[in-house]
Order: structure tokens, then C-alpha cells, then sequence
């Protein structure tokens, strides 16, 4: 019996702009094949919901959130955590963003990176 696969909106609009851009860049043959390879990934994880990178954070909303990336699309990672029936999908992100000011801003709280940073610059 396969898993629950819950995507947070954010993770949906993910998709779409990803979809979107690969669409316009490379055309509607390599878009769709992000689409199913996103969505096979999504059901491996739900399989699977151990495997990938733990993501190691201080505040208490990222706990038990796991990066894995998108089959032949790896420069795109999946953001889930496990949950009782399956997997929530939090975000699709590319690899080369700022994933932890994402992260932050998606749960309503500072990076912590980012507020000494600006910290320092007050003084």
C-alpha cells in the first residue's frame, strides 16, 4: 500500500514555476519529465521517508526536515519531513538558493545567519 504524499502550497507553487520555467527554456518534453520525476521522487520518499540529508537547525519548526534530490534533476532538492501516513512535501527548491532564508521566511522566523549579520551592521 503506497503512502500519503501531502504537499504544503508552497511546494505546489514550486512546481509550477519550476514546470513554468523549464517549459519556456527547454521546452514542454523536458518540462513534463520534471513533473513525473518530482512526483516518482515524492513516492520514493513516501517508501522510503528515511533516506536523504538530515537538515540540522536550531529552531524547533524545521525538526525532522530532510533533503533529498529531484531523480535527474538533481540540482533540485526536496524538502519533507516524515509524517504518521506518508511524507509532507515542504518545499522544491534549487540547490544553489539560500534554502535556510527560504526555510525561515516559509515558517515566520529569522535565520539566525541573517539576524547577526544585520546585528553587526547596527553596531
Amino acid at each position: 500500500m503506497s503512502k500519503a504524499i501531502h504537499r504544503r502550497q508552497k511546494a505546489r507553487q514550486d512546481l509550477v514555476d519550476i514546470y513554468r520555467y523549464y517549459a519556456r527554456e527547454a521546452g514542454l518534453r523536458v518540462a513534463r519529465r520534471f513533473f513525473a520525476q518530482a512526483e516518482s521522487t515524492f513516492a520514493r520518499l513516501a517508501d522510503m521517508p528515511g533516506i536523504g540529508s538530515g537538515h540540522e537547525h536550531d529552531h524547533p519548526a524545521l525538526a525532522g526536515l530532510r533533503f533529498f534530490p529531484v531523480s535527474r534533476f538533481r540540482k533540485y532538492l526536496v524538502c519533507y519531513r516524515s509524517v504518521a501516513d506518508g511524507i509532507e512535501v515542504v518545499r522544491v527548491l534549487h540547490g544553489a538558493r539560500d534554502i535556510d532564508v527560504i526555510l525561515a521566511d516559509e515558517f515566520g522566523f529569522e535565520d539566525d545567519a541573517d539576524s547577526n549579520e544585520e546585528e553587526k551592521d547596527r553596531e
